[in-house]
């Protein structure tokens, strides 16, 4: 008994996500971003409210003094008044909220690879290795774009990742 079978069969098409996969990746795809400016541009901010009298300042800084030192030798300052955080983490986290935003700006993009990864975040590692052992003092302009490097490699590598794993 012969059956009738087409000899061609299209491929089925791919099933349509489900919108809440989608509503949840677009969340997540500018969230982060979103989140990531809102760390830094806060971190930017007590020179500014003491500047205008805001009593929000201190509350800022003490924040921000569980993530980082706040060396006012190792800090930018602004009118004399140190940023929420050293000048190698205001690099790293310029470097996570700009990169964010290009991935975001990219539609998800490709993720970097492990080389990348190394040689962004290399110059980081060397210059915390040099300030801890002392022997050489980098200035606070190489600490910023040592960590403005590695935030940009952070980023490129796990953030694209992430959106992957969200669209599965």
């Amino acid at each position: 008994m012969k059956r009738n079978v087409p000899a061609f069969q299209p491929p089925s098409p791919i099933p349509e996500a489900p919108v809440a996969v989608k509503t949840g990746y677009r969340i997540l795809l500018w969230g982060v971003p979103l989140l990531a400016g809102v760390y830094f541009l806060m971190g930017m901010s007590p020179p500014l409210l003491i500047r205008y009298g805001q009593p929000q300042a201190e509350f800022v800084l003490n924040l921000y003094s569980h993530f980082c030192h706040q060396m006012l030798e190792r800090s930018f300052a602004i009118d004399g008044t140190p940023l929420g955080f050293c000048s190698r983490c205001t690099g790293f986290y310029g470097g996570l909220f700009w990169g964010s935003l290009t991935v975001a700006t990219s539609g998800g993009g490709r993720s970097i690879g492990l080389r990348s990864l190394a040689l962004l975040i290399a110059p980081a590692l060397i210059d915390f290795w040099f300030d801890l052992s002392s022997l050489v003092w980098g200035s606070n302009v190489l600490r910023c774009l040592s960590g403005l490097l590695a935030g940009i490699g952070l980023v490129g590598f796990a953030f694209p990742r992430l959106l992957w794993a969200a669209q599965r």
